[in-house]
């Protein structure tokens, strides 16, 4: 008998001896299940529990569907099984690449009303689409699904207001400074985060938000005001030294570079992207900006660190026959 047999047995206490008796838990059966998927979407919060504490992977994946353990929590229409799940790092809205659907849309699909709940308590999003172009709304609308369909629509309704009353990050994206100045002094949050939603704005800072749309005297505002630049913005959890770099502002470079009051950096200059590795200054020779890339040497941005694809900044530029970047890249260094 195998982890998977006891787990479909509903045998807590045989589970938890194979469990510390060594048994792989992460270990697939004939159908491809992992033992955390069959006690995922059997509804078992305890055995579930225990599977995550020894160790079983939140984000593997089934090989017919590609659905992972929190489609199946979603389709039991177990809360606390879901809740353990996110707990321990599963992606939320995780889509099945056959289908599209994430964990929301098979809750919707199962008319799981708690499974929806809480998954719209955790951020789950609404404005995804599965391979239909359906999203969750609209599953639960062909269903008649009323409930579902109005704790969709609160949630949606709640966003939009928030996002709304976000009065400084609107000030910033216009660029109005006399605003950002007057909002700033009447203690607005200027840490704040967008909401994600589905938007480009996706949990963007005022200063990322500054940063992205070239507004540098605003920039500046906002870090004489404290703002940080070490923080993450957007989904791509750059750093808004990664965005100046992006869109070649050499000018927010240089205030970036050089934003504390002792005219030290006060960012992670060489900080890599986690989805593909690239730093500042790779973003800036990616796209051939020059000026941006000058500025980032000139600050001591290093030019020996590589891409998940393995390549240096100087190994970029050569790649697209940036010639005035390699000569930069190559002047005087001593780590290229």
């Amino acid at each position: 008998m195998t982890l998977s047999h006891f787990i479909r047995a509903g045998d807590l206490a045989l589970v938890t001896q194979a469990i510390a008796a060594g048994a792989d838990v992460n270990a697939r059966g004939p159908d491809g299940l992992t033992p955390l998927m069959i006690a995922s979407a059997l509804g078992q919060a305890q055995a579930v529990a225990l599977l995550l504490t020894a160790g079983a992977d939140p984000l593997a994946a089934e090989p017919r569907m590609g659905a992972a353990a929190i489609h199946k929590a979603a389709q039991s229409g177990s809360a606390d099984v879901i809740r353990l799940l996110l707990d321990y790092g599963a992606f939320i809205d995780q889509q099945s690449p056959i289908l599209g659907n994430t964990a929301l849309m098979d809750a919707v699909l199962h008319k799981h009303e708690d499974a929806v709940r809480i998954l719209l308590s955790r951020r789950a999003r609404t404005t995804i689409r599965n391979h239909w172009q359906q999203s969750a709304l609209d599953l639960a609308q062909y269903d008649k699904l009323h409930g579902i369909v109005a704790l969709i629509e609160q949630r949606d309704a709640e966003d939009a207001e928030h996002i709304g009353g976000l009065v400084l990050v609107s000030a910033v994206k216009d660029g109005n400074l006399d605003e950002v100045r007057r909002l700033i002094a009447d203690g607005a949050d200027f840490e704040v985060r967008v909401p994600v939603t589905g938007t480009l704005d996706d949990d963007y800072t005022p200063l990322g938000l500054a940063v992205r749309e070239g507004h540098a005297e605003v920039v500046r505002v906002l870090l004489d005001a404290g703002a940080d630049p070490r923080r993450t913005i957007g989904l791509m959890r750059g750093s808004p030294l990664h965005d100046a770099a992006y869109f070649g502002k050499a000018d927010h470079i240089d205030l970036l570079t050089t934003s504390s009051e002792h005219g030290e950096s006060a960012t992670e200059l060489d900080a890599q992207g986690p989805y593909n590795g690239l730093t500042a200054l790779h973003d800036a020779v990616w796209h051939g900006h020059v000026d941006a890339v000058a500025s980032l040497v000139r600050a001591g941005a290093r030019r020996d660190l590589k891409t998940h694809s393995g390549l240096t900044p100087l190994n970029l530029a050569t790649l697209y026959e940036y010639g005035q970047i390699v000569e930069i890249l190559s002047r005087d260094s001593h780590q290229a």
